[in-house]
């Protein structure tokens, strides 16, 4: 028999090593998947205990979200009043039940009865329901819980169309004041803030972002614009409320509780319950503030008022214009316009002499302004003449 070359027995050697390397290839993908097991049930919200480990160890959870991001923000939720839950526990589908969160902040689960879930997020009631079941019902229960429907968000103050809207996941702060229809004419868009329910009571945030996420039950308020003439002595002036001004006031979920009036001679505004209260020159969150105040000093629970102006009151054209007199306020009004809707200038006019007495300035001084320049409910403008 002729003994084989190096080549024949290399030749050989190879005939053996691919299953060698197939084998090796299903022992690391079968490593990989036992490895990604629990991060797959973190993110779904369910809570495992393995055989032999203490249920009092911390649970396995998915790598956190970066901060900020809208994914991140959500699993943070508490749980509160209202809450729709999904909840399921593995092979027992006579525990598989959708829950809401009631008033003392409690559902009631089969074999448990009540449960406390007030101020959880749904990783840390899934983990709760798990160690209530371990205890006397099941052995190794695995339990999952996830939101069956999340609880609206609010925007008020400076929009469009403030009120009550759904939530969805992934919302941001940008998203939710289109759904209000946009910024108002005042709006200030760089001094957003969100009152947000933190467990058993709220937060406010005062620095907010349009790329921010937000959570349900948020409440986004927009306030007014503030405005600094170019005379370094010109006072900022803020909108505020004033006579003459139409106001819708609503409270969530009080529908008897809206009006919609003209304040009063006397700076006020009448709403049953708390009678008459005084708005004048408050700004639209200064007087959802007051009214809510009232409301929660003996009649309601957390009240949310939203104060919008229906209708805003008349500014004023004097001096050198065609048609001088009192005018309705229109959003986006500014001098030039005010001047084209008097009918334009007179001959006389000194077109780079116009002057305005803000309504809000107690000092009712004057002050030179632009044509560009915005105008105020309540203005005063006058348009001086020339001599030249």
């Amino acid at each position: 028999m002729k003994e084989r070359g190096p080549d024949q027995r290399a030749g050989g050697g190879r005939a053996f090593a691919w299953p060698r390397a197939l084998l090796l290839g299903l022992l690391l993908l079968t490593f990989f998947n036992m490895a990604t097991l629990p991060l797959q049930a973190a993110e779904e919200g369910q809570v495992t205990v393995p055989e032999g480990k203490n249920s009092a160890e911390p649970a396995a959870t998915s790598p956190t979200t970066a901060p900020g991001r809208p994914e991140a923000l959500l699993k943070s939720y508490r749980l509160d009043s209202g809450d729709v839950l999904r909840i399921s526990v593995d092979e027992e589908p006579d525990l598989q039940t959708e829950q809401t969160v009631n008033s003392k902040g409690k559902i009631t689960m089969p074999m448990l009865g009540e449960v406390d879930v007030q101020g959880l997020n749904t990783a840390e009631l899934s983990e709760k329901l798990q160690k209530l079941l371990m205890d006397g019902y099941l052995r190794h229960p695995v339990v999952r819980v996830s939101m069956a429907k999340y609880p609206d968000f609010h925007v008020h103050g400076e929009v469009r169309k403030g009120g009550r809207f759904p939530y969805q996941p992934g919302l941001t702060v940008r998203r939710a004041i289109t759904q209000a229809s946009g910024f108002g004419v005042f709006a200030d868009s760089k001094r957003l803030s969100i009152t947000r329910r933190n467990g058993s009571g709220w937060e406010s945030i005062a620095t907010v972002n349009l790329e921010d996420a937000i959570l349900p039950k948020d409440i986004i308020h927009v306030p007014m614009a503030t405005m600094q003439q170019e005379n370094s002595d010109a006072p900022e002036m803020a909108h505020r409320i004033g006579l003459g001004d139409k106001i819708k006031i609503t409270v969530e979920n009080e529908p008897s509780l809206g009006v919609d009036t003209r304040v009063s001679p006397q700076g006020s505004v009448t709403l049953p319950l708390i009678g008459e209260v005084r708005i004048l020159n408050l700004t639209a969150k200064e007087a959802e503030e007051s009214i809510r105040q009232r409301l929660a000093d003996g009649f309601l629970v957390n009240p949310i008022v939203s104060v919008a102006i229906a209708e805003y009151r008349v500014y004023y054209m004097y001096g050198e214009v065609k048609k001088a007199g009192g005018y309705p306020f229109q959003p986006g009004l500014t001098v030039r316009k005010a001047i084209a809707l008097a009918e334009g200038f007179t001959d006389f006019a000194d077109k780079k002499d116009i002057r305005v007495v803000h309504d809000d300035d107690p000092t009712f001084k004057e002050h030179k302004v632009d044509m560009n320049d915005p105008v105020f409910p309540g203005d005063v403008i006058q348009v001086t003449a020339s001599f030249w």
